[in-house]
């Protein structure tokens, strides 16, 4: 069995020695555990850095040139392995543990009823010293004192049957359209999609999550905060123009509530900390609010929807 792994990056020059560096070990690993190859490719998404210069002697990695972001990147690897049992996928500002590829591969390759095998995510202590940066760090820290995570965590997954449809594959109503949506570039984020429509599928048992995970850096700052939230709350409108069939399992499953009972036994800082954290969400609701608003109904252009998270590029290590 030759398993193909494929590393998403876009202008990831600060992280992704580190990376690979993790990656390998665990691919070492799970190699002598488990008698399986796997092969690496290097997915440049739309890339201005000098990425592939850092890595140009490395000759046990492949490297692609994409365009069009994440989605276009991944589609080329998988049309490049139709016969491949399934794959992994990794962003490049992560750190992998020595365990995560054998334990993402022992799962898909013994359970034909997990379709999407993830890593369990572990935030590093922000380098910055605000509130807030505290306040992030024990939100994702604790899951969000939230209940169960019923999606994949795209960071770092193996898939058994990677489809999402290209934005000539997709119907939606014409008169939906406005430059808030702009529905006619299509899906833009793996996970969400991939989790959605899997969850329509074949329910929760569709998904694992494996405790050998990778340490990755969340927003520390206002602005971050507000660029992954936008990201995430946009796409979920997006897809419910596009796949109305899928909202009943979202609402079901995919949506997770308050674990009350968690935050409750939380320590009083944390408690704090959740507080400030509400405070800054509530923040980024309303600017998303106005920013719909002038979107769809004063602006001709589109609306940016993809601007980096700068603390999350800053180096882990």
């Amino acid at each position: 069995m030759r398993i193909p792994i494929g590393i998403t990056a876009r202008n990831e020059a600060a992280n992704i020695e580190a990376l690979l560096r993790s990656l390998r070990q665990s691919v070492a690993r799970a190699t002598e555990a488990l008698g399986v190859e796997y092969e690496l490719h290097l997915l440049l998404n739309d890339n201005e850095d000098h990425t592939p210069q850092l890595l140009k002697d490395q000759s046990d990695i492949q490297i692609w040139h994409t365009s069009g972001g994440i989605v276009e990147a991944q589609r080329a690897l998988v049309k490049a392995r139709p016969g491949a049992p399934f794959l992994i996928f990794t962003d490049a500002d992560i750190l992998i543990h020595p365990d995560t590829i054998t334990e993402l591969t022992a799962v898909l390759d013994g359970h034909p009823e997990v379709e999407i095998a993830y890593a369990e995510k572990y935030p590093i202590s922000p380098k910055r010293q605000s509130l807030l940066a505290r306040a992030l760090y024990y939100y994702n820290l604790r899951e969000g004192y939230q209940t169960r995570r019923n999606y994949c965590n795209g960071q770092c997954f193996a898939i058994r049957r990677w489809n999402i449809p290209t934005p000539a594959e997709l119907n939606w109503h014409p008169t939906a359209n406005n430059p808030f949506l702009n529905l006619a570039a299509g899906i833009r984020i793996d996970d969400i999609y991939l989790s959605r429509d899997l969850l329509r599928r074949a329910g929760p048992q569709a998904f694992h999550c494996t405790p050998a995970g990778i340490q990755y850096r969340p927003p520390e700052t206002l602005e971050g905060m507000f660029r992954k939230y936008q990201r995430m709350r946009l796409e979920i409108e997006r897809l419910h123009h596009f796949f109305p069939q899928s909202r009943p399992a979202h609402s079901r499953w995919g949506r997770r509530r308050l674990d009350s009972q968690s935050l409750r036994h939380a320590p009083l800082s944390e408690k704090l900390y959740y507080g400030l954290f509400q405070v800054a969400l509530a923040i980024c609701k309303l600017r998303y609010h106005a920013q719909r608003i002038y979107y769809s109904h004063f602006s001709k252009q589109s609306c940016p929807t993809w601007l980096p998270v700068t603390e999350t590029k800053e180096p882990l290590k």
